[in-house]
């Protein structure tokens, strides 16, 4: 079986949906299918021709260009739909139709948490039917014992890390004036940011900002194999996105042991449980005491850190991952099969 996933367009090394694809191609290929990953920009017409079947992340991005070929070679379609799918695209005038369009070709559509698919069947009822939701799995590389010194951090300051990609949906500046405040009050107080430019608009004032705050760091994009590293050498975890899926890079530093704190949107909360395994903020007061509380409180660290870890491992396994794709992929391409192993 030849699976031809499609991902958005200009993808980061170190991104979500890069670490996500190559996954699903590691753990598929012993089950006989065989994915062949490609971004919206690096997909030829050959690359079509030779899949059974195509997946593509993100319904707008993607799925909108995708889709007049897979209806012209009559090829089986499946959609991993984006909160910013859900949230963004499929409410926006102006995008509505065209995602609108994927979702309702798509023959299997794959949420990454119960509520976004609930989200999905508010707006497209028979999305019902063949909507589904895959927990993430958490593959993380092997740390190799890198320290804060290579990364050029100091042992003396406390870290709050930013995994993200430099682009509107990220905010990352979000975080900036929080922790600001909080370096008032506590001077060893470092915001750090790890994630490639992915919108120049944005990345010009982010970066003049960074260079401004000498309690800041900007790493640039970090390799995904030097990212348990990274994640270990920071004290809390961070995201400030607008709207979420599920975060791999929370998913990751939980898995880890690592205290979090994020935005409290879709995707966030059905990952986080607020003080129970890691924080969430709504407006920057809130960024401001639960960060501090962080900083001034090492058990509450220790605590949030290791019941968001036993949440990870009991919830995001890698095998039930791809078992369940290996059966999403066998059941669209021989109907008749009801439990395709």
């Amino acid at each position: 079986m030849n699976i031809l996933l499609v991902l958005p367009p200009n993808q980061p090394r170190s991104g979500g949906n890069v670490t996500y694809s190559n996954r699903m191609k590691k753990g598929l290929a012993p089950r006989g299918i065989h994915v062949e990953i490609r971004s919206l920009d690096r997909v030829a017409p050959g690359d079509y021709e030779k899949a059974d079947l195509v997946h593509v992340f993100n319904a707008f991005r993607t799925g909108r260009y995708v889709l007049p070929v897979v209806k012209e070679m009559k090829k089986p379609m499946i959609l991993t739909i984006t909160g910013t799918d859900i949230n963004e695209y499929m409410t926006k005038e102006e995008t509505r139709q065209e995602t609108y369009a994927v979702v309702d070709y798509a023959s299997r559509i794959i949420s990454l948490t119960e509520s976004s698919r609930q989200q999905l069947i508010k707006l497209v009822p028979a999305a019902a039917a063949k909507s589904l939701v895959v927990n993430l799995g958490v593959d993380l590389p092997a740390n190799s014992g890198k320290n804060r010194s290579h990364f050029g951090l100091s042992d003396k300051d406390f870290i709050f890390l930013l995994p993200a990609g430099i682009r509107p949906v990220k905010n990352p500046l979000a975080a900036y004036e929080p922790l600001r405040r909080v370096h008032a009050v506590h001077s060893g107080a470092r915001f750090v940011v790890a994630g490639p430019n992915m919108d120049n608009t944005l990345f010009s004032d982010f970066e003049k900002k960074m260079k401004a705050a000498e309690w800041a760091t900007y790493l640039g994009e970090v390799e995904h194999s030097d990212m348990p590293d990274l994640l270990l050498c920071s004290d809390v975890v961070l995201n400030t996105s607008k709207s979420e899926g599920l975060s791999h890079a929370l998913l990751e530093a939980m898995s880890l042991g690592k205290p979090v704190l994020a935005s409290k949107v879709p995707g966030n909360v059905d990952l986080i449980r607020d003080g129970e395994n890691g924080f969430l903020y709504e407006n920057e007061d809130e960024f401001v005491s639960k960060a501090l509380a962080y900083m001034e409180d090492p058990v509450l660290r220790q605590q949030l850190g290791e019941t968001g870890q036993q949440w990870v491992r009991n919830r995001y396994s890698v095998r039930q991952e791809i078992d369940t794709f290996n059966t999403i992929y066998n059941q669209v391409l021989n109907p008749v099969c009801l439990k395709c192993e």
